[in-house]
């Protein structure tokens, strides 16, 4: 299982937000590459990141500072990208680029004939990203919701080549509350992907209860506020991690 640090970024600046909402915003650091720089060596595997322009607008925004850390990085950890991903162009566009994952919401949540050829066309390399409220998916960089019956939906994705998908409880985003480890495991049951949660990380004890829940397609947790804040340290949970995978998980 891995620890996947967010890097949520605006105006090229990287930034946190509370439940999505861009009146609550608070800026870290002016330049996200810095904050790459800072974790990169605790052996972390994978960094998640976001161009949070990119999803309201539609399209790439923050290309400079997503750039940056492809330089940045080069090829020693994973990235997965999303914000604004919503044709074919942006897509071989970013893997040109040289990243690894990208992450899919409005264009393929609204158009499964699109995830469908996108997801076979780059197999293993595409993250749906479900992102919920009051159990209707967001759209549009979390402006507007979509109803529609989850588990029918992750029923019909379930034979298409993605990586894997993200769920999010945006009540609990940026709230440090703790995660929605209910809703998570009907996920799990409805899903034969990989699997990773995002939304309300506090503390290493909520390490602990995804952990314990032992499921095969349990692929990571993404961190944000709680690492951002120091609610949890880097390096020991990840070590904890390590542990846990090389002992507990089969």
């Amino acid at each position: 299982m891995l620890l996947i640090p967010a890097i949520d970024i605006k105006n090229n600046n990287c930034v946190r937000l509370e439940k999505g909402d861009m009146k609550k915003i608070y800026t870290f650091s002016k330049n996200p590459t810095l904050v790459i720089n800072k974790w990169i060596n605790y052996n972390i595997k994978r960094f998640h990141l976001i161009d949070l322009d990119g999803a309201f607008a539609g399209r790439p925004k923050n290309l400079l500072s997503i750039k940056s850390i492809i330089n940045y990085t080069n090829n020693k950890v994973e990235l997965q990208v999303g914000g604004g991903i919503r044709d074919f162009e942006t897509i071989n566009y970013y893997f040109d680029l040289g990243i690894n994952y990208l992450i899919l919401g409005t264009k393929a949540i609204l158009d499964l004939e699109f995830l469908e050829k996108v997801s076979f066309n780059n197999e293993n390399k595409i993250i749906l990203a479900v992102d919920l409220k009051n159990f209707k998916i967001a759209i549009n960089g979390w402006k507007n919701y979509y109803k529609l019956n989850l588990y029918n939906f992750l029923n019909k994705i379930n034979n298409f080549p993605i990586e894997s998908i993200i769920y999010t409880d945006i009540k609990r985003d940026g709230t440090l509350k703790g995660f929605d480890v209910d809703m998570f495991l009907k996920i799990l049951k409805n899903i034969n992907k990989p699997a990773i949660i995002s939304g309300g990380l506090s503390s290493y004890e909520d390490v602990k209860k995804i952990f314990s829940l032992q499921k095969k397609n349990l692929l990571g947790i993404i961190c944000g506020k709680a690492l951002y804040s120091g609610k949890i340290n880097i390096y020991n949970s990840i070590k904890k991690i390590n542990y846990f995978n090389k002992y507990y998980v089969s």
